[in-house]
């Protein structure tokens, strides 16, 4: 009793796509690499599906979905300003409050 186990082999172009379906579903870090290390849970999530034989960009998205949920994007907070000039808070530098009083 053997079991057959069939494995395909990424390509670049293959690695190019999956790195886009991650780029699009908003997860950072780059799978195209010289020296091997970890991969992270996405990545490998979508290299397992994609040598099982889901090839199609909008399936492994879903399964991005299905598995880890939307990424949070990181939304760039624009300053604040302050509600109160800082001498409201502060009370005036005593070289102007000699001149007020």
């Amino acid at each position: 009793m053997s079991s057959e186990v069939t494995m395909k082999y990424l390509k670049s172009e293959d690695l190019g796509m999956l790195q886009q379906v991650l780029s699009d579903a908003g997860y950072t870090g780059d799978i195209l690499f010289d020296q091997p290390r970890t991969f992270n849970a996405a990545a490998l999530l979508l290299i397992q599906l994609f040598q099982a034989g889901t090839t199609s960009p909008d399936e492994l998205a879903s399964e991005l979905d299905r598995h880890f949920g939307k990424a949070k994007r990181v939304v760039a907070v624009p300053p604040t300003v302050p509600p109160f000039h800082r001498f409201a808070i502060q009370g005036l530098p005593s070289s102007l409050s000699a001149i007020v009083h």
